[in-house]
């Protein structure tokens, strides 16, 4: 049976004739998948469908880019779309320079699973229960009867395996295992998600996580890791802010470890904080204190004070947090 939040989402796909969707700013798996899988979907059905971006997509992720044309934002373009998807996006300020995005569009659909999503659109599909918003999608697929090819089934399993730490977060359910069987069934080459995702890593951030690595001293009797990485490190090394993101899940699987922590120094100023538990302390709580959010165990805020005001805010809330 249909919902009615799922029957309003239909109405307006139904009445739109020009579709756009948009990924959050420092995209992941579950952004990208989730407006690929929907935006292929869509365009099954014989509608024009725009896919935005507003940051470059990792090199992790670069294969999803293969079937699916992803445009870079500017403002303006979405002036006059009948409708507008706005996918896993906690808060609208996620969306950064391309919010204006939402007052651009005819008709703004959130679809999201975060926690505190502020319900920003004219329609709003917020499901916290749920492990991802590629989950989220192929519901919405399902009950729309729309098409399910290869290529869907394949950006929303990425989603669904990288939002879940590959089945390994509180947020697997056994709907999310139910849903991944479907995706497989429809064609999913997980072999290559699991190459491309997980067994590609680039060199020179290998490197770097030894350099990172060697240097690391737990702090809180060692409870918690706390890594920064300056604009000049990455730079060093030829990378740039979306890279070493495996660096806070190599610090959380430190023995004794209950929070890890990574800050990133911005290109233009301001530091992006990654937020990790695997105990009893919830993140999700610690990042919205720095205007951010996420998930119990996987959360995250980008603040505009440097590398090293941002380390001395986050270790007096970690201090409090920890008594």
């Amino acid at each position: 049976m249909i919902s009615n939040i799922q029957r309003e989402i239909q109405q307006a796909i139904e009445k739109a004739k020009t579709i756009a969707l948009i990924s959050h700013k420092s995209p992941d798996g579950d952004s990208l998948g989730s407006v690929a899988g929907l935006g292929q979907a869509l365009m099954e059905t014989g509608k024009e469908v725009t896919l935005f971006i507003n940051d470059k997509i990792p090199e992790r992720y670069e294969f999803l880019a293969e079937k699916n044309p992803y445009r870079m934002y500017k403002k303006g373009m979405g002036e006059g779309m009948d409708l507008v998807f706005v996918l896993d996006c906690g808060q609208a300020s996620r969306l950064d320079y391309s919010e204006g995005i939402l007052n651009e569009g005819k008709v703004i659909i959130n679809m999201d699973h975060h926690m505190k999503n502020p319900d920003f659109g004219h329609i709003n599909w917020v499901n916290t229960e749920i492990s991802s918003t590629c989950e989220l999608v192929l519901e919405l697929i399902r009950k729309l009867k729309l098409p399910l090819n290869h290529s869907v089934a394949t950006a929303l399993y990425t989603g669904i395996v990288t939002d879940t730490g590959s089945f390994m977060y509180d947020n697997t359910a056994p709907g999310t295992l139910r849903a991944c069987a479907e995706l497989l069934e429809a064609g999913v080459d997980k072999d290559r998600i699991y190459r491309e995702v997980f067994q590609s890593r680039n060199l020179r951030e290998v490197k770097l996580l030894g350099e990172v690595l060697k240097d690391l001293t737990p702090l809180f009797e060692g409870r918690v890791t706390l890594s920064s990485l300056s604009q000049q490190t990455l730079k060093n090394h030829d990378l740039d802010i979306q890279s070493l993101d495996e660096l806070i899940d190599f610090t959380r699987d430190i023995a004794g470890v209950e929070i890890s922590v990574v800050l990133k120094e911005m290109e233009n100023g301001g530091t992006k904080i990654g937020f990790r538990s695997k105990g009893e302390y919830r993140v999700d709580s610690l990042a919205r204190s720095f205007g951010g959010g996420g998930h119990e165990k996987a959360a995250g805020a980008t603040v505009k004070t440097d590398l090293e005001e941002t380390e001395t805010s986050v270790k007096k809330a970690l201090e409090e947090l920890l008594k």
